[in-house]
């Protein structure tokens, strides 16, 4: 799980199985990663990062931000594992005699070689070999085992199916077949199956019922009108788990180039440095397409809305396909979150909180070139999706304790923005 000091590291983006084009070299100079790019990529005139100056033969590209991100650039961090995934990778390492310490970013990225978000991979690779059949109750049993402070039997598969994953819940990527068959999905999968992302429970953090809460938020949050990759809610023996298919895999094993708004900011994700007003300045410049700025701002009222204030920089992406086109990513990780401090990531307005008020909308709007019509109609069609809570819920098996946990939050935030609840039919049309 280490490379030999001084080698560095190919970069290189895998579109599909037959499309790969080398990116790079990247090298670690004391704590700091730099860039030197292939000729083929410059050639290729695809933008790395739509932020960055073109590429250029002969060119060394210092990271900006190391202590952000390990070092490295932020769109090499993004490759990295965080929380669930680090943890992961540690307790592997430790298995195999390995101290967690030793290994610099660019190991890590050796060991998410191909099996990192989007199209970037990583040469040379720290291969990772087992075949073994996927329970996902046993999986969620030592993955809660894990994430409680435990020392589970199974790491090596532990690892290898979430090991490049991101975020703190505990998730595994997996391949899902006809019948519900269950395949690792790290690599490339046969024909027939899908690369999809099953998330589990953290019983120190979590609702008993998180998996029917996100499947619920899910689907109000397509009744809201934002775009959602599909999701359904597995049912095992001893528990019901979120998943959703990833939005950066395509069928016949293609890929897109995806990065967090964090990544291309290059800014730290769990600091709060940017609002939504940055946003959606980011969003327009990247994709060039009032329309996903105006899909960011139906997101940013669905979180304030539903209350998801776990809304920080790396719950936003972005999507590139092999032409070098920028599209903004369908939304991901939405349910009810207190946030930092009962606060959101990201303002609205200078605000964060309870603070919020409609004035804050609609200045966002007027700056961003969003017509008072659009935004009554996005305001309208998020409020009776949210208001019809307790429906969604009670279709994916949220408990009663839970919704009456969640609902007056959600009521509350209502009343504050002066946004008259629909009534209960009215909002059943919608969703």
């Amino acid at each position: 799980m280490k490379l030999k000091p001084g080698t560095p590291l190919h970069v290189k983006m895998r579109f599909a199985p037959g499309k790969i084009i080398n990116v790079g070299r990247l090298a670690m100079d004391r704590g700091v990663a730099l860039l030197e790019y292939a000729a083929p990529f410059v050639e290729s005139g695809l933008p790395l990062n739509p932020l960055f100056a073109p590429p250029a033969l002969g060119q060394l590209l210092q990271a900006k931000n190391p202590r952000d991100f390990d070092g490295l650039h932020g769109v090499f961090g993004h490759s990295l594992p965080d929380a669930w995934g680090l943890l992961l990778i540690q307790r592997r390492a430790e298995a195999h005699g390995i101290a967690f310490l030793s290994l610099n970013a660019l190991d890590l990225l050796s060991v998410v070689r191909h099996r990192g978000p989007g199209a970037l991979i990583y040469e040379p690779e720290i291969e990772v070999d087992d075949n073994e059949a996927i329970d996902l109750d046993v999986i969620a049993a030592h993955a809660i085992e894990l994430a409680d402070g435990g020392e589970p039997i199974e790491i090596d598969q532990l690892e290898r199916l979430g090991g490049p994953s991101g975020g703190a819940r505990p998730k595994i990527l997996v391949g899902i077949g006809a019948g519900d068959v269950f395949v690792p999905g790290d690599s490339d999968l046969q024909d027939g199956y899908e690369h999809w992302i099953i998330k589990f429970r953290s019983s120190k953090n979590d609702f008993q019922d998180i998996g029917p809460l996100e499947a619920a938020y899910a689907d109000m949050a397509r009744a809201a009108g934002v775009e959602m990759s599909p999701t359904r809610l597995l049912v095992g023996r001893n528990d019901r788990y979120f998943a959703t298919k990833r939005f950066d895999r395509l069928p016949d094993n293609r890929r897109l180039h995806m990065l967090s708004a964090a990544a291309l900011l290059d800014i730290a994700w769990d600091v709060p440095s940017i609002d939504y007003d940055q946003l959606l300045r980011l969003t327009r410049y990247a994709t060039r397409d009032q329309r996903a700025v105006e899909a960011m701002f139906r997101r940013m009222i669905f979180n304030v809305l539903a209350h998801n204030r776990d809304d920080h920089p790396n719950q936003h992406a972005f999507l590139m396909d092999d032409a070098g086109r920028w599209t903004l990513a369908p939304a991901y990780d939405l349910t009810f979150n207190r946030g930092p401090g009962n606060q959101h990531y990201l303002a609205v307005g200078g605000h964060g909180g309870d603070d919020i008020v409609r004035a804050d909308i609609d200045a966002i709007s007027q700056t961003h070139d969003i017509t008072t019509e659009n935004v009554t109609g996005i305001l309208e069609q998020v409020s009776a999706a949210v208001a019809d809570f307790p429906s969604f819920a009670e279709a994916n098996g949220v408990s009663k304790q839970t919704v009456n946990m969640v609902n007056p939050r959600l009521q509350d935030v209502q009343k504050r923005l002066s946004i008259a609840a629909p009534t209960k039919k009215r909002a059943r049309a919608r969703g």
